[in-house]
């Protein structure tokens, strides 16, 4: 939960908060409600608001970024914009067996966690904590263009993450 909130937030200090907030949260909600078999989603969405509160109120300073897309690019694709060899998505014929699991979960963080912190905010706020797209520009300060072009470079860098530690390199063929 606490890497969840650094992710977000800009100081350890105020990911700690965030985090101690949730659990003060919790102790004062009638426990019976929560699923004792796992608390986790009760727990995470009690962070998720608490970190959009301190967004919110706090973070409007623009995250410089020093990934460059030319150079992503030209891993992913060849000259046609064809997938470059061994670069194409693998195959998920069955995508709830590896959710269920959980270690695709776990992968998913490991990837999420080694993106740059900007496309890692863009990812995070529209992916896990359901925000629009106005939303994600007005509370990150960047423009229409700038968010898209994060969420891209997020998605390609999950994209080869992924296809790393978890499906091995398995291309479609």
């Amino acid at each position: 939960m606490l890497r969840f909130a650094r992710l977000h937030l800009s100081s350890v200090e105020d990911a700690e908060d965030a985090v101690q907030e949730t659990f003060a949260a919790l102790l004062q909600n009638d426990l019976s409600t929560i699923n004792s078999a796992d608390p986790r989603p009760y727990l995470f969405g009690i962070l998720r608001n608490k970190v959009m509160d301190k967004l919110r109120q706090r973070y409007r300073n623009p995250v410089a970024d020093d990934v460059n897309e030319e150079d992503l690019d030209a891993l992913l694709f060849d000259a046609q914009d064809h997938w470059a060899p061994g670069m194409a998505p693998a195959s998920w014929q069955t995508p709830d067996a590896h959710a269920e699991g959980g270690q695709f979960f776990a992968v998913l963080d490991i990837c999420v966690n080694n993106l740059p912190p900007k496309p890692a905010r863009v990812f995070s706020m529209k992916e896990f904590l359901e925000c629009d797209a106005a939303e994600i520009c007005a509370t990150l300060n960047i423009s229409q263009s700038d968010y898209w072009q994060n969420l891209s470079r997020a998605r390609k860098q999950i994209h080869l993450c992924l296809n790393q530690r978890w499906f091995a390199g398995a291309t479609l063929p």
